[in-house]
Order: structure tokens, then C-alpha cells, then sequence
């Protein structure tokens, strides 16, 4: 027992493991002392954290959904009594204009700390920033049904949700940054952003379950308890970096410790103007923006689309509208896994497979939306509609990754930076596309100006998803250019 805690000191404290000890530690010791590595835990934590975060984010949208509370019988002309339960809308009368400052107020609140959340990541660890983001939007989540009576503080507390979410991504960047190889990092971030799409196959049925069984204050109740549950498993079993994780073993972390080294007790400042000036750090930003564009506009503007120009019911579409999300979390998990195995055979160099995953993840899905643009039957727009969202979880392996090939231990910092204005096109082109639409005199009775409209936003798209394919083909790199200054190249 002395000879491993000795063992462990001096891994911690020389930051290296002498050969004749290295030979002593068992087969499995890349793992935990039960052979299970604790990087793959955090992976599996992090996951279901992103799970949770898209959760207590979406949930109000089934919650504050209008509800049908009776139909017209097609068999007897008449008038069917079949009640559904209350959403918020209809409990408190809500206009459609308030329910759009309602479900809107998150990302008022959501832009404003990205960047606070880089530098807390950095300074406390991402355990702290990550627990602390979702212990609150839980809180502001359980609180919701409390306060919804009163629109100022329902609006005041989505808003707190927003800004608590907003350092969930930049600490678990920051995680990843110091527990994973770059053998793994592309598999790694696949699997983790995964999250963010299966949470968002499963909220929305399960919001909707909820609604109906229990009410709509329950959708809030039991997300936040979801919530509170993960953060205090997250708490005893996780750790901010391998030096303070309690039982890994020598050797997983003499890893990770060779592949981004240990936190100092005195940090160096932060380089903010040799991050602004990097060409590859420029290549993320605009890429990701340009990727968020394309995104953004498929999310927002096809259910408009495949009711307006392609008369498709959505009332019934509840499976249909979690395919696309399905597939994405299918591209972004073999996406990432691809990415590595093609790395490790050396076909491809890291920088040049950022650069291939990344601008397919923008063009292949901007190429077939402006294909969805001129479908005919809403069977094919739905095809092509997920397989453009499918395809868009390649980007895990692209530009989400190369934030921490750029800085292993910056990467939070470099992320928040580039998730601030990668947040602008979501509220850029909602506005946008609705003017072009409206432009068009697009309505329910004129379905070929609808095709047109939509027609034009999709090129629109095309266009943002070629500079930003350009700008990230031609400037970005996968080495590590934004060390700290304390910090020695390995």
C-alpha cells in the first residue's frame, strides 16, 4: 500500500515515472485500480450531463406549447371532445407573442457568459464550473413552475437558466482538455456532443408523456431533479484533471499527464491578443459561426417549410421530428471514432482531417438542404432533412476538436470565444429567413411563392457555409499554437 502511494507522489510531484517503476505496475494499470480507465467515466458523466443540459433548455417548449383542446371529427362533421391537458400557454392565456419572449429568454441569457465560463473553467477546474452550471439550471428549472404565474419573473428566471447553461460547454472543453490523448480526443467529443442530440430525441416525447400523465409543472419537477441527481454523482465520482482524481491509477495518469500537463498553482494570464491574432484560432471562429448559420436555419426553418410549401401535417410528426436528431447522434459518434482510426493509420494528418470533417460537416448539409428546397413530397424533404442534420454531427471531429488541438490547455478559453459569436446566427437568422419569406408574400394559399422563398433561404445557407468552408480549408491547423506561456512544448 506505501509502495502505490509513494508511487503516486511521485508521479504528482516529478511529473514523470521512472522506468524500473513503470515495469512494476500491472497490465491493466492504464485503468483505475479496478481496470476500468476514469477518463472513459468522465466521458460517460459527460455525456449524460449534455443530455441533461439540452433537457432543462428544451423542456419548456412541449411545456409552453399551445394545446388542441378539441377537433373537428372528419367521420361525423362534428365536434370531438377529446381534451388534452393544460401547457402553460392556455393555463395562463398567454399571446403567441409572449410565449416567443418566453421561450426566447434562455439565449438572452445564454450569450452573455460564454467567456466568463472559459475563464472560471480555467481558474476552478470544469468539475466546479460543469456541477455548479447544472446544480443552478436546475434550481431556475424547479423554480419555473413556482414563478410562471408572473411573466417578468418567468422570463427573469429562463434567463438565469440561460446564463448558468452558458459555461456548461466551455468546462467541459476544458475537461476534455486535460483527459484525453489526441489518439482519443476526436472519439471523445463525438461521444460527449452526442449528448446534446440525444437529449434532444428524448426530451421532447418525454416532455410530452409528462404533460399528459402528470401536468406540465412535473416536465420542470422532474428534469430538475434529473438534474440534482447527476450533479451530486458527478461530484463524488469525477475529478477537474488526473492529479486530483482520487483513485486513478499510475499509469492513466502519467498518460494524460505526458498529453496536457498539470495545472499549475500559479497560472499565467490568460493570452488573449495571442489568441485574437492566430490565423487557426480565426479558421474555428469563423467556421463555427458559418456552421451554426447552416444549422440554425435547418432547425428553425424547415417545419415552417414542410408546412407551407409542402402542406405536411407536424401535428402528428412527433417521430418524424426526432430522426434527424437520431442521425446526428449516430454521425457525431462514428464521426469522431472515424476520425481517430483514420489518424492512427496515418492516412490522413490530424490538421488535414479537421479540415475534411469539418467543411463536410458544413457543405454536404448546405447542399442538401438547397436539394430539400425544391423536393415535391414531404416523404423526400424528410429524407434529405435528416440526412443533412445526420451529416452535421461531423463536426464534432472538426472544428469542436481543433479547439483543443490549438490549446490542450486553453481549449475552454479558445471555445468560449468562438461559441460567443457562433451564437449570433441563432439569433441573426431566424430574422432573416422571415424576411425573406415574408418578402416572397409567402401564406397558406400561395405554396409556389412559399417554394421560392424557401428556395432562397437554403442558397443563403449554401453561400455562408462556403466562406466558412474556405476560411477553415485554407487557415486551419491541428498544431498546438496557443500554449500557456509557463507552459513547455512536448
Amino acid at each position: 500500500m506505501s509502495s502505490y502511494a509513494n508511487s503516486k507522489e511521485k508521479i504528482e510531484v516529478d511529473g514523470d515515472v521512472d522506468v524500473e517503476l513503470e515495469s512494476l505496475l500491472p497490465d491493466h494499470a492504464g485503468g483505475s485500480a479496478g481496470g476500468f480507465p476514469r477518463r472513459y467515466i468522465l466521458v460517460a458523466f459527460l455525456f449524460c450531463g449534455l443530455f441533461i443540459v439540452y433537457g432543462l433548455r428544451i423542456c419548456i417548449s412541449v411545456a409552453a406549447a399551445p394545446s388542441a383542446h378539441a377537433h373537428t371529427d372528419s367521420t361525423t362533421g362534428g365536434t370531438s371532445t377529446n381534451f388534452q391537458p393544460e401547457s402553460m400557454y392556455d393555463e395562463f392565456g398567454w399571446s403567441t407573442t409572449e410565449q416567443g419572449i418566453v421561450l426566447g429568454a434562455f439565449f438572452n441569457g445564454y450569450i452573455t457568459s460564454q467567456i466568463v465560463g472559459g475563464i472560471l473553467s480555467r481558474r476552478y477546474g470544469g468539475k466546479v464550473v460543469l456541477a455548479a452550471a447544472v446544480l443552478l439550471a436546475s434550481f431556475f428549472t424547479g423554480l419555473t413552475p413556482v414563478v410562471a404565474f408572473n411573466l417578468p419573473l418567468l422570463v427573469a428566471c429562463r434567463v438565469m437558466t440561460g446564463v448558468v447553461e452558458g459555461v456548461s460547454f466551455p468546462a467541459i472543453v476544458t475537461l476534455l482538455g486535460h483527459w484525453s490523448t489526441p489518439e482519443e480526443r476526436s472519439t471523445f467529443m463525438g461521444i460527449v456532443f452526442g449528448g446534446a442530440a440525444a437529449g434532444n430525441v428524448v426530451t421532447l416525447p418525454l416532455s410530452a408523456l409528462l404533460l399528459h400523465s402528470f401536468g406540465w409543472r412535473w416536465i420542470f419537477f422532474v428534469y430538475a431533479i434529473a438534474g440534482l441527481v447527476w450533479t451530486l454523482l458527478f461530484c463524488l465520482f469525477t475529478a477537474s484533471t488526473p492529479a486530483a482524481h482520487s483513485s486513478i491509477s499510475p499509469r492513466e495518469r502519467h498518460l494524460l499527464h505526458t498529453c496536457s500537463p498539470p495545472q499549475k498553482e500559479t497560472r499565467a494570464a490568460i493570452p488573449w491578443l495571442r489568441i485574437l491574432r492566430c490565423k487557426g484560432a480565426w479558421a474555428c471562429f469563423v467556421g463555427h459561426t458559418c456552421f451554426n448559420w447552416g444549422f440554425y436555419t435547418l432547425l428553425t426553418q424547415l417545419p415552417s417549410y414542410l408546412s407551407l410549401a409542402l402542406q405536411f401535417d407536424l401535428e402528428h410528426a412527433g417521430f418524424v421530428s426526432s430522426l434527424p436528431y437520431l442521425a446526428m447522434l449516430l454521425f457525431s459518434v462514428s464521426g469522431g471514432v472515424a476520425a481517430d482510426a483514420v489518424m492512427a493509420r496515418g492516412w490522413l494528418s490530424r490538421t488535414r482531417v479537421r479540415k475534411v470533417w469539418m467543411v463536410c460537416a458544413m457543405m454536404l448539409p448546405a447542399l442538401l438542404l438547397v436539394c430539400c428546397g425544391y423536393a415535391e413530397t414531404w416523404a423526400v424533404a424528410v429524407m434529405v432533412m435528416t440526412l443533412s442534420v445526420g451529416l452535421s454531427g461531423l463536426n464534432t471531429a472538426g472544428a469542436n476538436a481543433n479547439y483543443l488541438d490549438l490549446a490542450p490547455t486553453l481549449g475552454g478559453v479558445v471555445f468560449c470565444i468562438g461559441n460567443t459569436f457562433a451564437t449570433i446566427p441563432g439569433m441573426v437568422s431566424p430574422v432573416l429567413s422571415g424576411m425573406i419569406v415574408d418578402a416572397y408574400g409567402c401564406d397558406d394559399e400561395h405554396v409556389q411563392a412559399c417554394k421560392q422563398a424557401y428556395q432562397a433561404v437554403f442558397w443563403v445557407v449554401l453561400g455562408v457555409c462556403a466562406f466558412g468552408s474556405t476560411v477553415y480549408g485554407l487557415f486551419a491547423t491541428a498544431e498546438a499554437v496557443l500554449r500557456e506561456e509557463e507552459e513547455e512544448p512536448q
